[in-house]
Order: structure tokens, then sequence, then C-alpha cells
């Protein structure tokens, strides 16, 4: 609490010396050293010593604190969301409605919530872990010496003695042992069987689906396949030559995996060599003349690469509209998202985001806008980047919901706030200030040079100068400047 007594303070502490212009008593601005101001969705923020402390007080809406780039808090009560960050990403905290997760570097909790029965776990990565699963069972571990861990890995339960000299696992019916992971391993389960003798032999069977073997992996493997639709087998004798004959495709490899040659019902595949030329036909079309160029169409997916990792461009058709991606890596990134023409007859723009990486960001969604220049965050929008260290490096920011737009240069040094065509205020901090709110039946405003040291008041149609801060000068006055 004592590291925030001194902005805290200064929030407090600022209005009463302030001898602004502004007419309304809940928002001050002394630039970048401390202001209270109202965003385009109308919350309050208050800020202090340029981009390192902000607060967005309130109940009903998203609010929290920030002192950067040590914490920062949030809530939303719309979402149901909360937490906090101190020194983002090392320790962070997330309650989500009932759930609750918490890590700080290697040590990692979470509460499932109101869960019948409770699940939770309490982790130190990777050497110890206790917890209750979502059956109620408990477990604990201490790595590498003995214990269980359950729900981890993608298995159900994993359990071992001085790993990996022993260890079982569960997913389902399916049950492992290994000894001397990954060299000795057995697997059984309804109509499932595996075993291995790492690298020399190994087995691999799914009644009905299929029987797998390998020996001195990975020079030999050969495969049976049972399924009704596509039945056969096939081979690999690595590196020379592998074949695979099914009912419904032939597959030829030479020195696998470069050469490929597959003939099918659904689709034709050509590698020649693989990864350089890639091509197919059919439920998967495919061009891959790589790193040069290539595009592949799948469902409504249509994708295109050049000069392959830097430029790419895609457009995905859903059920929820259409996705348009183009990037120039690492500098340059666009994301548009298109409604479907069939909810409205033409096709809307629901959210956009581009980015020129390191110089500026812009993204939209509906009627909300954020411009940001500079923008040093290489990856993609993260609340967490914008609550704890984006505001740092923001020389220039523009914000817009609807007709509501706000324009910030240098932390406050300039802004420009407009709120439709009822409300204007724009400030050079210390020079000069001016604000004009239409938006009661009588018109406030004003100007000011130097924050009082001579400015104009104007409420309703009363009027008058201010000199030296404390002096006031004024009468009834009906004209909009004297």
């Amino acid at each position: 609490m004592t590291r925030l007594a001194l902005p805290h303070a200064l929030i407090l502490l600022l209005p009463a010396a302030g001898y602004g212009t502004f007419t309304r008593t809940d928002t001050w601005d002394f630039g970048f050293i401390a202001s209270r101001h109202e965003d385009v969705r109308g919350n309050l923020h208050d800020k202090a010593v340029g981009p390192f402390y902000e607060r967005v007080p309130g109940d009903d809406h998203p609010h929290g604190w920030a002192v950067r780039p040590v914490a920062s808090t949030f809530e939303n009560p719309d979402l149901g969301t909360s937490g906090y960050d101190i020194f983002w990403p090392l320790a962070i905290s997330r309650d989500v409605r009932e759930e609750e997760y918490r890590r700080a570097l290697i040590f990692y909790s979470y509460d499932h919530g109101d869960d019948n029965p409770p699940r939770d776990r309490l982790w130190l990565f990777p050497f110890y872990f206790q917890g209750s699963d979502r059956q109620g069972e408990d477990y604990r571990a201490l790595f590498p010496l003995y214990g269980s861990i359950h729900e981890f890995l993608g298995r159900d339960e994993i359990s071992f003695v001085l790993w990996p000299l022993y260890s079982t696992s569960k997913l389902n019916d399916l049950e492992t042992v290994n000894v001397l992971w990954p060299l000795i391993s057995r697997t059984t389960g309804e109509d499932k069987y595996r075993a291995r003798f790492f690298p020399f032999y190994g087995i691999s069977r799914d009644e009905g689906k299929f029987d797998k073997r390998f020996i001195l992996w990975p020079f030999w493997n050969d495969v049976t396949y049972h399924y009704p639709q596509s039945h056969g087998s096939g081979f690999v004798l690595f590196p020379l030559f592998g074949r695979l004959n099914l009912s419904t495709e032939k597959t030829t490899w030479v020195l696998p995996p470069f050469f490929r040659f597959t003939s099918g019902e659904e689709r034709d595949i050509i590698h020649c060599p693989w990864p350089f030329f890639q091509w197919s036909s059919g439920d998967k079309e495919m061009l891959y003349l790589w790193p040069l160029w290539g595009n592949k169409k799948l469902g409504g997916l249509d994708r295109t690469f050049v000069l392959w990792p830097i430029f790419w461009h895609e457009t995905d058709t859903h059920p929820e509209g259409e996705t348009f991606r183009f990037r120039v890596w690492p500098i340059y990134t666009y994301y548009s998202l298109l409604s479907d023409p069939a909810e409205s007859g033409e096709r809307e723009k629901l959210a956009q985001r581009t980015k020129v990486w390191p110089l500026f960001s812009y993204r939209r969604y509906g009627e909300d806008s954020l411009f940001r220049f500079l923008e040093l965050w290489p990856f993609r929008h993260a609340d967490a980047v914008d609550r704890n260290i984006a505001p740092l490096w923001t020389l220039y920011a523009r914000e817009r919901s609807g007709e509501n737009v706000d324009h910030e240069i240098l932390w406050g040094l300039f802004r420009n706030q407009k709120r439709g065509d009822d409300y204007r205020y724009w400030s050079l901090f210390p020079l000069f200030d001016y604000e004009r709110d239409a938006r009661k039946e009588e018109v406030q405003g004003g100007w000011s040079i130097l924050k009082g040291l001579i400015g104009w008041e104007r409420d309703g149609e009363r009027a008058g100068l201010r000199l030296l801060y404390f002096l006031k000068f004024g009468g009834e006055q009906k004209d909009d400047e004297p």
C-alpha cells in the first residue's frame, strides 16, 4: 500500500490546486503529471506520472488499477472475470466466475469452484504435484521419486516410481505400463493392445481398425487396415521404399518422406521431393513450390504463402462469416471478420486488427476502435499487455466508440476529446486548454492559458474572466467569447 500512497495523494490534491478551465467538478487535467477524464465509453480514468499509474474506479463496469510495470488489477462484472498481475508475466491471478487460477514463476494453483466433488490443483512444476480430479480423487507426487498426477499431459492419471525407471498411465479404458520409458511399454484396453521394446520391436492393434508393427524403428514399419470403408495393407522400408495398398487409394514412397505418389478416390497426392514440391487434388487442393510459393484449399479455407514464412494470405469462410488474414512476417499483420451475407444481405465488417510492428497497431470491434503508436508487442493482442506494459511505449493513442473520439499524445501532454457534436475538449499542457459542453440545457465551457493565469469561463448565460488563478471578473454574457 505504501507504494500506492504517492499517486493516490497526487490524484486527490491536484484538483484543489488546479484553478483550471474545466467547468465539471468530476474531471480535471494536468497533462502527464496527473488527470481525471472520461474515456469514450463514459468511464472515469485517474492517471499520474505519465503512463506509470492509472486507476479506473467503479463497480458496474470494467475497472481496476495499474502501477506499471509492477502490478495491475482488473474486474469485469459483465463477464464475471477479475484478477491481478505482478511483474507480468511472472505472476498472475485470474478468477473466471467460480474458477480460480494462480501462477507465480513455477508455482501454479487452480480451483474449479463449486464442482461437486471439488476439483483443484497445487503444483510446483515440475517437482511437486497435489490436487483433486473431477472424480473427487486426491493425488500427490514428488517428481521424479514417487507419486501420481491426475489429468496431466492428456492422461487421466500418471503414476511413477523413480521415473523413468517405472511408470503407469490411464486414459479412459487404456492402461499403460512403462519400464525405462520410452524403451519398454505395454498398453491394454477394450479391443486395443500396444507393446514395444524400443527400438527393436513394437506392435499396436485396434480390433476392427488396424494392426501396426515396427522392427528396428525407423527402418521397418508395416500396417494392415480393417476399416470397412477403406481396408488394405502397407509397409515402409526406411529410407528406401514404401507401399500402401488400400481399397480407396494406392500410395508409393521412394526415399520416404521425400517422394510420395498417391492415387485415391478422395484425393491424389504428389511429393517430388517433399517439402519443395507438394501437389494434391480432390477434397484438398494444394500446390507448394516451397519456399517460393504455395496454395492450399480445404473446405472454406484458402491459404497462400510467398517466400515462406514471410508473406501469408488466408481466407476462411465459416458459419459466422468470413475471416481474412494477411501477414508479412514479422512486420505486418492484418485480420478482418466479415459477417455472413445471408444474415443482412451484404457483408459487414465486424472486426479488424492491423499491426505494423514496431510502429503502430489498430483494432476495431463493432463501434469500438483503438489506434496506438508505437507498438512494441510483436504478438497477437492480449489484455494483459494493455494493462501492464503497452502504455509505457504508447506515444500517441486514438480511441473511438461510436461518435466519441479521444486523442492523446505523450501521456497527456496533448489531449483532444469529442463527444458527438455536443462536447469538445483539447489541451496542450500547460500552455492552453479549451472546453465546450452543450450536453445540458445551458452551455458550459471556457479556455485558459497556463491553467488559469488568464482565462474565460461560461456557465449558461453567465460568463467571465479569470486572472492570476484567483481573480474572477464576470457578469451576464450571451456571446460565445468576450
